[in-house]
């Protein structure tokens, strides 16, 4: 979330005022990306990375992940690196061991993170970053095929821009959940194994999060069961009967430190093998719980479209939004 100030950014690097600890000095520092915008722009942020560094230092995991993200050309490219090393940093949190990095999964296809909780069965975590520059074109090809020279033309200049634009208000439809299961649908089942037990954590970056809409549940539930596949798109073939469930996250800050919400889906017709544990599923349930209390007192006397749709509508009769 954009936070508002009277300074001025710097676009070649962190504000004067945002202090950096020293495994994000050493991210910056020879980074291809570096120069392109005010990363860290915050100090909340700021912080949060380096905890997040610190954590994959204290994992044997920082010189691998230094060397790969200070390749990367764009910003973009960047926050997506980011938002894997956030994704496990989040499990590690939540009382999940990192067993190992880049687990094999179905064939040669590597993911993120082994994880393992208490003594369950180790699980197969692949993570996923869908952004808002992906928002910008139609889910399928039939509808991108649909526009308009000077529409596709404006879209993709916008996807070039930054996601937030000075003294400009966008808005439009709400889709991210189907953007992000897309996302998943595409790009993480064929990396699962039926060998293991196998979650999708999808960290996104979303024009709306998918975290917390009011029929989120009910849209996944229905998608592990009908894939919204595309028939013009030869790689969108998978199905869910290898994957245990989502795990949706998304960091936000409101001014004092940065805060993980979640929102987690089981899978009802995953196959036994790739069931997520009992326990785990327990404990992430809880998260998603704590994420919704935590949401509910902060807009306790709100009266928002979204709080006015919960009110009416529950998991199993609400329509997807």
């Amino acid at each position: 979330m954009p936070q508002k100030s009277s300074r001025t950014l710097s676009p070649l690097g962190p504000p004067s005022d945002v202090r950096v600890g020293p495994f994000t000095a050493a991210l910056i520092a020879g980074a291809r990306w570096q120069g392109h915008d005010a990363f860290p722009a915050w100090q909340t942020w700021a912080d949060d990375i380096e905890a997040v560094m610190e954590f994959l230092y204290q994992h044997g995991r920082f010189p691998v992940f230094q060397s790969l993200i200070q390749k990367t050309r764009t910003a973009q490219h960047r926050d997506a690196m980011l938002a894997e090393a956030r994704g496990s940093y989040y499990l590690h949190r939540r009382g999940f061991s990192i067993l190992g990095w880049e687990p094999l999964g179905e064939g040669t296809a590597r993911g993120e993170s082994l994880v393992q909780l208490g003594t369950s069965l180790p699980i197969f975590v692949e993570v996923k970053q869908p952004s808002w520059t992906g928002e910008q074109l139609p889910l399928t090809i039939a509808d991108q095929n649909r526009l308009s020279p000077a529409d596709r033309a404006a879209r993709l200049a916008r996807m070039r821009r930054p996601r937030f634009l000075p003294d400009v208000c966008e808005g439009g439809a709400v889709g991210s959940h189907h953007f992000s299961m897309r996302v998943v649908r595409r790009n993480a089942l064929h990396k699962l194994s039926a060998r293991q037990p196998n979650l999708a954590l999808v960290v996104d970056d979303c024009q709306v999060t998918p975290v917390g809409l009011p029929s989120l549940a009910h849209y996944v539930r229905e998608e592990f069961l009908n894939p919204a596949h595309d028939s013009l798109d030869p790689e969108d073939l998978y199905t869910y009967e290898r994957l245990g469930g989502v795990l949706f996250l998304n960091t936000v800050s409101f001014g004092a430190c940065v805060e993980y919400n979640v929102d987690f889906v089981p899978n009802p017709g995953v196959i036994a093998s790739c069931a997520l544990p009992v326990e785990v599923q327990t404990l992430l349930e809880g998260l998603t719980a704590e994420t919704e209390a935590r949401e509910e007192l902060r807009y306790a006397s709100s009266n928002s479209f979204f709080r006015s749709v919960m009110n009416r509508c529950t998991d199993n009769d609400g329509a997807a939004v």
